[in-house]
């Protein structure tokens, strides 16, 4: 893992990933991965591959908010059985899940979006607001419990 990241490459670089190609998951995975060096491999873009519009277009959470939960188990979560450590893992996911609710209302896709026509841009560009807070909100926490500086 790094020592610090720079805010503002971070939102110029999961905005070009999220406007040219991939979703808000795999954005959000694929550049927090990058500048954080998690050490998450290339298959976990295409584990997160399903997450948008509410997983599979079914109504729930915002794939940015699934991708960067990824990022966030990756760091706190847990591989053996019993670990203690998954209710740090907890906790910083519904942080993060908090911070997103409290600047859009919710973090369930299809009430973030349910003003905007999916194929307007208008949506898009609503939809990068929602990717920068769940950055800005992982970058926040990764400072706080890991001492990685975010740079501004």
């Amino acid at each position: 893992m790094v020592s610090e990241v720079n805010m503002t490459k971070m939102l110029e670089d999961v905005t070009e990933n999220f406007t040219t190609g991939f979703m808000c998951s795999e954005s959000v995975l694929e550049m927090l991965n990058r500048h954080y060096d998690l050490g998450i491999g290339e298959e976990a873009i295409a584990l997160s591959t399903g997450f948008p519009y509410g997983f599979g277009d079914g109504g729930n959470v915002c794939g940015a908010v699934a991708g960067a939960t990824m990022c966030l188990g990756k760091v706190f979560g847990r591989t053996v059985k019993g670990d203690p450590a998954f209710r740090k893992c907890i906790d910083v996911v519904r942080e993060l899940n908090d911070d997103v609710a409290a600047v859009y209302g919710s973090s369930l896709c299809p009430v973030l979006i349910e003003n905007y026509d999916f194929y307007e841009p208008d949506r898009k560009t609503h939809c990068t607001g929602i990717v920068h807070a769940c950055v800005r909100s992982f970058a926040k926490i990764m400072e706080r419990e890991c001492g990685v500086k975010v740079i501004e």
